[in-house]
Protein backbone atom coordinates (compact mmCIF):
# COMPACT_ATOMS: atom_id res chain seq x y z
CA UNK A 1 0.00 0.00 0.00
CA UNK A 2 1.25 3.22 -0.84
CA UNK A 3 1.72 5.91 1.88
CA UNK A 4 1.95 9.19 2.14
CA UNK A 5 4.32 11.03 4.58
CA UNK A 6 3.86 14.96 4.70
CA UNK A 7 5.40 17.42 7.37
CA UNK A 8 4.00 20.80 8.59
CA UNK A 9 6.01 22.75 10.43
CA UNK A 10 4.44 25.97 12.47
CA UNK A 11 6.51 29.63 12.21
CA UNK A 12 9.49 29.41 10.82
CA UNK A 13 12.00 32.26 10.02
CA UNK A 14 15.61 33.50 10.59
CA UNK A 15 16.25 35.80 13.24
CA UNK A 16 19.52 37.95 14.02
CA UNK A 17 20.74 35.16 16.62
CA UNK A 18 20.62 32.44 13.26
CA UNK A 19 20.57 34.52 10.41
CA UNK A 20 24.50 33.25 9.34
CA UNK A 21 23.69 29.87 9.89
CA UNK A 22 20.79 29.73 7.48
CA UNK A 23 22.31 31.81 4.88
CA UNK A 24 25.14 29.60 5.28
CA UNK A 25 22.73 26.21 5.26
CA UNK A 26 24.11 25.04 8.16
CA UNK A 27 20.89 22.80 9.09
CA UNK A 28 22.02 20.67 11.97
CA UNK A 29 22.78 23.38 13.77
CA UNK A 30 19.76 25.61 13.58
CA UNK A 31 17.30 22.28 13.46
CA UNK A 32 19.50 19.21 15.27
CA UNK A 33 20.52 16.31 13.77
CA UNK A 34 17.32 14.43 14.63
CA UNK A 35 15.15 17.15 13.23
CA UNK A 36 16.72 16.92 9.87
CA UNK A 37 16.78 13.45 9.49
CA UNK A 38 12.76 13.40 10.17
CA UNK A 39 12.32 15.79 7.08
CA UNK A 40 14.74 13.97 5.23
CA UNK A 41 12.01 10.91 5.55
CA UNK A 42 8.94 12.55 4.48
CA UNK A 43 7.42 13.01 0.68
CA UNK A 44 6.77 16.31 1.38
CA UNK A 45 6.81 19.13 3.88
CA UNK A 46 5.93 22.64 4.32
CA UNK A 47 6.41 25.59 6.40
CA UNK A 48 4.36 29.16 7.39
CA UNK A 49 7.35 31.35 6.67
CA UNK A 50 6.73 33.93 9.45
CA UNK A 51 8.43 37.58 7.86
CA UNK A 52 9.48 38.58 4.68
CA UNK A 53 12.95 37.91 2.52
CA UNK A 54 13.69 40.90 1.57
CA UNK A 55 17.22 42.81 0.26
CA UNK A 56 15.81 45.93 -0.58
CA UNK A 57 12.08 46.08 0.60
CA UNK A 58 11.12 49.19 3.09
CA UNK A 59 9.15 48.69 6.33
CA UNK A 60 5.57 49.64 5.75
CA UNK A 61 3.87 51.21 9.18
CA UNK A 62 1.92 49.48 11.72
CA UNK A 63 1.31 48.25 14.97
CA UNK A 64 4.12 45.40 16.08
CA UNK A 65 7.86 44.14 14.28
CA UNK A 66 8.50 44.05 10.93
CA UNK A 67 10.04 41.04 10.65
CA UNK A 68 12.54 40.53 7.84
CA UNK A 69 15.71 38.47 6.67
CA UNK A 70 17.94 38.43 3.68
CA UNK A 71 16.48 36.63 0.60
CA UNK A 72 20.26 34.41 1.19
CA UNK A 73 19.04 32.81 4.57
CA UNK A 74 16.66 30.18 2.24
CA UNK A 75 19.68 28.31 1.80
CA UNK A 76 18.95 26.62 5.15
CA UNK A 77 15.42 26.12 4.60
CA UNK A 78 16.08 24.41 1.12
CA UNK A 79 18.29 22.53 2.36
CA UNK A 80 16.20 21.09 5.39
CA UNK A 81 13.94 19.87 2.69
CA UNK A 82 10.73 22.09 3.05
CA UNK A 83 9.25 21.88 -0.15
CA UNK A 84 6.60 24.51 0.13
CA UNK A 85 5.87 27.79 2.37
CA UNK A 86 2.33 29.46 3.04
CA UNK A 87 2.68 33.16 2.83
CA UNK A 88 -0.98 33.51 4.45
CA UNK A 89 0.28 35.33 7.42
CA UNK A 90 0.99 38.77 8.94
CA UNK A 91 4.21 39.55 8.16
CA UNK A 92 4.70 38.96 4.41
CA UNK A 93 3.72 42.05 3.90
CA UNK A 94 6.07 43.89 6.67
CA UNK A 95 8.12 45.21 3.83
CA UNK A 96 5.61 46.34 1.20
CA UNK A 97 5.21 45.19 -2.26
CA UNK A 98 9.06 45.15 -3.33
CA UNK A 99 9.42 43.08 -0.48
CA UNK A 100 7.11 40.67 -1.08
CA UNK A 101 8.06 40.06 -4.46
CA UNK A 102 11.36 39.49 -3.66
CA UNK A 103 10.92 36.88 -1.38
CA UNK A 104 8.62 35.38 -4.06
CA UNK A 105 11.25 35.43 -6.55
CA UNK A 106 13.68 34.23 -3.84
CA UNK A 107 11.55 31.09 -3.19
CA UNK A 108 11.36 30.15 -7.07
CA UNK A 109 15.22 30.46 -7.21
CA UNK A 110 15.27 27.93 -4.33
CA UNK A 111 12.56 25.53 -6.54
CA UNK A 112 10.36 25.99 -3.44
CA UNK A 113 6.90 26.05 -3.96
CA UNK A 114 4.01 28.94 -2.11
CA UNK A 115 0.41 29.69 -1.94
CA UNK A 116 -1.51 32.19 0.19
CA UNK A 117 -0.83 35.30 -1.70
CA UNK A 118 -1.46 37.31 -5.13
CA UNK A 119 -1.25 40.66 -6.93
CA UNK A 120 -4.71 41.67 -6.30
CA UNK A 121 -7.95 39.68 -4.86
CA UNK A 122 -8.42 38.24 -7.90
CA UNK A 123 -5.71 36.19 -8.78
CA UNK A 124 -4.53 35.09 -4.92
CA UNK A 125 -2.88 31.20 -5.01
CA UNK A 126 -4.76 30.03 -1.88
CA UNK A 127 -3.94 26.18 -2.55
CA UNK A 128 -1.47 23.91 -4.04
CA UNK A 129 -2.71 20.54 -4.75
CA UNK A 130 0.06 17.28 -4.17
CA UNK A 131 0.00 14.53 -6.74
CA UNK A 132 1.92 11.85 -5.28
CA UNK A 133 2.08 7.96 -5.53
CA UNK A 134 -1.62 8.38 -7.06
CA UNK A 135 -2.40 10.44 -4.30
CA UNK A 136 -3.93 13.87 -4.19
CA UNK A 137 -3.52 16.11 -1.22
CA UNK A 138 -4.54 19.72 -1.37
CA UNK A 139 -2.98 22.28 0.94
CA UNK A 140 -5.19 25.35 1.43
CA UNK A 141 -4.26 28.67 3.34
CA UNK A 142 -5.51 31.23 4.86
CA UNK A 143 -5.13 34.50 7.42
CA UNK A 144 -6.72 36.56 9.72
CA UNK A 145 -6.29 40.59 8.00
CA UNK A 146 -5.03 43.58 9.07
CA UNK A 147 -4.89 46.52 6.68
CA UNK A 148 -1.68 46.41 4.75
CA UNK A 149 -1.93 43.01 4.33
CA UNK A 150 -5.27 42.91 2.59
CA UNK A 151 -5.94 42.87 -1.22
CA UNK A 152 -7.84 45.16 -3.33
CA UNK A 153 -8.74 45.02 -7.15
CA UNK A 154 -5.45 46.45 -8.22
CA UNK A 155 -3.82 45.75 -4.42
CA UNK A 156 -1.64 42.62 -3.79
CA UNK A 157 -2.65 40.63 -0.30
CA UNK A 158 -3.25 37.36 1.43
CA UNK A 159 -6.28 35.41 1.74
CA UNK A 160 -8.00 36.65 4.17
CA UNK A 161 -11.14 34.69 6.15
CA UNK A 162 -14.10 35.03 4.16
CA UNK A 163 -16.57 32.60 6.22
CA UNK A 164 -19.31 31.88 3.28
CA UNK A 165 -16.28 32.44 0.58
CA UNK A 166 -13.60 30.02 2.16
CA UNK A 167 -16.37 27.20 2.90
CA UNK A 168 -17.57 27.26 -0.34
CA UNK A 169 -13.96 27.21 -1.92
CA UNK A 170 -13.45 24.25 0.56
CA UNK A 171 -16.52 22.45 -0.38
CA UNK A 172 -15.28 22.44 -4.53
CA UNK A 173 -11.85 21.54 -3.59
CA UNK A 174 -12.63 18.99 -1.64
CA UNK A 175 -14.32 17.27 -4.77
CA UNK A 176 -11.22 17.22 -6.62
CA UNK A 177 -8.82 15.89 -4.50
CA UNK A 178 -8.50 12.73 -1.93
CA UNK A 179 -7.63 14.89 1.59
CA UNK A 180 -7.80 18.43 2.39
CA UNK A 181 -5.44 20.14 4.66
CA UNK A 182 -6.25 23.94 5.71
CA UNK A 183 -3.42 25.76 7.22
CA UNK A 184 -5.30 28.91 8.88
CA UNK A 185 -3.32 31.91 10.32
CA UNK A 186 -5.06 33.09 13.04
CA UNK A 187 -6.46 32.88 16.84
CA UNK A 188 -5.12 33.66 19.98
CA UNK A 189 -1.71 34.64 20.50
CA UNK A 190 0.69 33.33 23.34
CA UNK A 191 -1.60 31.42 25.37
CA UNK A 192 -2.97 27.45 25.48
CA UNK A 193 -6.33 28.35 25.07
CA UNK A 194 -8.15 29.34 21.75
CA UNK A 195 -11.99 30.91 21.56
CA UNK A 196 -14.97 30.12 21.01
CA UNK A 197 -14.98 31.37 17.75
CA UNK A 198 -12.04 30.00 16.36
CA UNK A 199 -13.04 26.61 17.16
CA UNK A 200 -16.93 27.67 15.46
CA UNK A 201 -14.51 28.45 12.50
CA UNK A 202 -12.83 25.29 12.04
CA UNK A 203 -15.68 22.99 12.81
CA UNK A 204 -17.37 24.92 9.85
CA UNK A 205 -14.40 24.49 7.46
CA UNK A 206 -14.26 21.08 8.17
CA UNK A 207 -17.96 20.79 7.77
CA UNK A 208 -17.19 21.53 4.01
CA UNK A 209 -14.52 19.37 3.54
CA UNK A 210 -11.27 19.86 5.36
CA UNK A 211 -9.94 16.75 6.49
CA UNK A 212 -7.73 18.46 8.86
CA UNK A 213 -7.43 22.10 10.25
CA UNK A 214 -3.78 23.40 11.71
CA UNK A 215 -3.82 26.73 13.64
CA UNK A 216 -0.40 28.94 12.91
CA UNK A 217 0.45 32.04 14.33
CA UNK A 218 -0.63 31.50 17.72
CA UNK A 219 3.13 31.11 18.64
CA UNK A 220 2.06 28.71 21.09
CA UNK A 221 0.53 24.74 21.61
CA UNK A 222 -2.98 24.77 21.76
CA UNK A 223 -5.10 21.28 21.93
CA UNK A 224 -6.52 18.77 19.51
CA UNK A 225 -9.92 17.80 19.15
CA UNK A 226 -11.10 14.55 16.54
CA UNK A 227 -14.08 15.86 15.08
CA UNK A 228 -16.75 13.97 12.85
CA UNK A 229 -13.39 12.17 11.00
CA UNK A 230 -11.97 15.59 10.53
CA UNK A 231 -8.54 16.56 12.98
CA UNK A 232 -8.10 19.70 13.85
CA UNK A 233 -5.11 21.37 16.00
CA UNK A 234 -5.70 24.58 17.58
CA UNK A 235 -2.48 26.19 17.96
CA UNK A 236 0.45 24.31 16.97
CA UNK A 237 3.62 26.80 18.31
CA UNK A 238 6.48 27.69 16.69
CA UNK A 239 8.73 25.82 14.54
CA UNK A 240 12.14 27.70 14.06
CA UNK A 241 11.04 31.52 15.10
CA UNK A 242 13.18 32.77 18.28
CA UNK A 243 11.85 36.25 17.09
CA UNK A 244 11.94 37.75 21.15
CA UNK A 245 15.04 36.54 23.08
CA UNK A 246 12.85 36.39 26.15
CA UNK A 247 11.52 32.37 26.28
CA UNK A 248 8.29 32.24 27.56
CA UNK A 249 6.25 28.62 28.27
CA UNK A 250 4.33 29.31 25.61
CA UNK A 251 7.35 29.66 23.19
CA UNK A 252 9.41 27.19 24.52
CA UNK A 253 8.05 24.26 22.68
CA UNK A 254 6.37 23.40 19.26
CA UNK A 255 4.72 20.73 17.79
CA UNK A 256 5.95 19.28 14.03
CA UNK A 257 2.82 17.61 12.74
CA UNK A 258 3.87 14.49 10.75
CA UNK A 259 0.63 13.36 8.87
CA UNK A 260 0.64 9.23 6.86
CA UNK A 261 -2.14 9.54 4.55
CA UNK A 262 -3.17 6.27 3.03
CA UNK A 263 -5.72 4.49 1.15
CA UNK A 264 -8.41 5.03 3.32
CA UNK A 265 -7.67 7.56 5.93
CA UNK A 266 -4.88 9.08 7.57
CA UNK A 267 -2.41 9.07 10.51
CA UNK A 268 -1.34 11.81 12.95
CA UNK A 269 1.87 11.42 14.25
CA UNK A 270 3.18 14.71 16.80
CA UNK A 271 6.82 15.66 17.77
CA UNK A 272 7.99 17.99 20.03
CA UNK A 273 10.75 20.54 19.27
CA UNK A 274 11.80 22.74 22.12
CA UNK A 275 13.60 26.34 21.20
CA UNK A 276 17.33 26.19 21.62
CA UNK A 277 19.69 29.15 21.30
CA UNK A 278 20.29 28.95 17.59
CA UNK A 279 17.04 27.26 16.38
CA UNK A 280 15.58 24.42 17.66
CA UNK A 281 16.20 20.28 18.34
CA UNK A 282 14.17 17.31 19.03
CA UNK A 283 12.57 17.18 22.21
CA UNK A 284 14.08 13.76 23.82
CA UNK A 285 11.17 13.90 26.52
CA UNK A 286 8.09 13.95 24.26
CA UNK A 287 5.62 14.78 26.93
CA UNK A 288 2.08 15.67 25.40
CA UNK A 289 0.59 15.13 29.41
CA UNK A 290 -0.71 19.07 29.28
CA UNK A 291 -1.43 18.79 25.77
CA UNK A 292 -3.53 16.12 26.22
CA UNK A 293 -5.12 17.27 29.43
CA UNK A 294 -6.55 20.59 27.48
CA UNK A 295 -7.49 18.12 24.35
CA UNK A 296 -9.75 16.13 27.01
CA UNK A 297 -11.19 18.97 28.37
CA UNK A 298 -11.90 20.45 25.06
CA UNK A 299 -13.79 16.90 24.11
CA UNK A 300 -15.57 17.20 27.89
CA UNK A 301 -16.91 21.05 27.03
CA UNK A 302 -18.03 20.14 23.19
CA UNK A 303 -20.30 17.98 25.15
CA UNK A 304 -21.85 20.19 27.76
CA UNK A 305 -19.69 19.35 31.06
CA UNK A 306 -19.99 22.45 32.81
CA UNK A 307 -17.01 22.23 34.52
CA UNK A 308 -14.85 21.92 31.58
CA UNK A 309 -17.15 25.10 30.03
CA UNK A 310 -15.97 26.92 33.37
CA UNK A 311 -12.58 26.38 33.02
CA UNK A 312 -11.66 27.37 29.34
CA UNK A 313 -13.60 30.25 30.15
CA UNK A 314 -11.32 30.94 33.47
CA UNK A 315 -8.13 30.53 31.42
CA UNK A 316 -9.54 32.48 28.52
CA UNK A 317 -10.95 35.61 30.61
CA UNK A 318 -7.67 35.71 32.38
CA UNK A 319 -6.07 35.78 29.29
CA UNK A 320 -8.18 38.97 28.34
CA UNK A 321 -7.61 40.74 31.34
CA UNK A 322 -4.18 40.46 31.06
CA UNK A 323 -3.92 41.50 28.08
CA UNK A 324 -6.52 44.52 28.81
CA UNK A 325 -4.07 45.71 31.20
CA UNK A 326 -0.55 44.88 29.23
CA UNK A 327 -1.26 46.17 25.95
CA UNK A 328 -5.31 47.34 25.22
CA UNK A 329 -5.35 49.42 27.71
CA UNK A 330 -2.36 51.47 26.85
CA UNK A 331 -3.96 51.77 22.92
CA UNK A 332 -7.64 53.11 23.81
CA UNK A 333 -6.61 55.67 26.93
CA UNK A 334 -5.22 58.54 24.18
CA UNK A 335 -2.19 61.29 25.02
CA UNK A 336 -3.43 62.72 27.91
CA UNK A 337 -5.22 60.22 30.18
CA UNK A 338 -6.14 62.24 32.87
CA UNK A 339 -8.01 65.17 30.00
CA UNK A 340 -12.04 63.64 31.29
CA UNK A 341 -13.82 65.69 28.89
CA UNK A 342 -17.51 64.16 27.71
CA UNK A 343 -17.30 63.92 24.02
CA UNK A 344 -20.74 63.73 24.78
CA UNK A 345 -21.71 67.12 24.82
CA UNK A 346 -19.32 67.73 21.53
CA UNK A 347 -20.70 67.58 18.00
CA UNK A 348 -19.53 65.42 15.29
CA UNK A 349 -17.07 67.71 14.28
CA UNK A 350 -15.37 68.48 17.45
CA UNK A 351 -15.67 64.71 18.17
CA UNK A 352 -13.00 63.94 15.16
CA UNK A 353 -11.16 67.24 16.16
CA UNK A 354 -11.09 66.04 20.14
CA UNK A 355 -9.92 62.09 19.19
CA UNK A 356 -7.29 63.72 16.72
CA UNK A 357 -5.61 65.73 19.66
CA UNK A 358 -6.12 62.79 21.65
CA UNK A 359 -4.05 60.28 19.84
CA UNK A 360 -0.83 60.21 17.45
CA UNK A 361 -1.24 58.39 14.66
CA UNK A 362 0.27 55.41 15.31
CA UNK A 363 -2.12 55.22 18.32
CA UNK A 364 -5.22 55.08 15.78
CA UNK A 365 -3.73 52.59 13.66
CA UNK A 366 -2.99 50.35 17.10
CA UNK A 367 -7.19 51.10 17.40
CA UNK A 368 -8.02 50.53 13.24
CA UNK A 369 -6.05 47.40 13.78
CA UNK A 370 -8.01 46.23 16.55
CA UNK A 371 -11.33 47.16 15.93
CA UNK A 372 -11.25 44.87 12.55
CA UNK A 373 -9.44 41.52 14.12
CA UNK A 374 -11.79 39.08 15.37
CA UNK A 375 -9.10 38.06 18.19
CA UNK A 376 -8.56 41.57 19.95
CA UNK A 377 -12.74 41.71 19.54
CA UNK A 378 -13.65 38.44 21.12
CA UNK A 379 -10.61 39.68 23.98
CA UNK A 380 -12.38 43.55 24.80
CA UNK A 381 -15.69 41.86 24.54
CA UNK A 382 -15.12 38.95 26.96
CA UNK A 383 -13.50 41.74 29.48
CA UNK A 384 -15.93 44.09 28.95
CA UNK A 385 -18.81 41.74 29.88
CA UNK A 386 -16.77 41.07 33.13
CA UNK A 387 -16.68 44.33 34.14
CA UNK A 388 -21.05 45.16 32.90
CA UNK A 389 -21.22 41.91 35.47
CA UNK A 390 -19.40 43.08 38.08
CA UNK A 391 -21.69 46.32 38.06
CA UNK A 392 -24.85 44.52 38.23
Amino acid sequence: MNKVKVIFAGDTFPVSNNMRLFAEGRTEEIFSKKVCGLFQTADYSVCNLEGCLTDTGKPVQKVGPNVKAPTNTLNAISSLGIKAATLANTHTFDFGTVGHNEMRSALKKYNIDFFGTGDSINDIKTHITLDIKGKKITLYTVTELFAFNTPDKDTPGANGYDEYRICRELAVLKEKCDYLVVLYHGGVEMTHFNTAGIRRRFHRMADNGADIVISQHTHAIGFEEYYNNSYLLYGQGNFCFNLSKTVSEFTAMGILLEVIFGENGFDIKKHLVHRTETGCEYDVKQDFSAFEERSSLHDRLIKGDKDAEDFFEKEFSEYCRNMWFTRLMRVFRGINPEDDKALADLSEKEQETYLISRFTKKQLSAIQMMLDNDEFNEIALNFITQIIKNKE
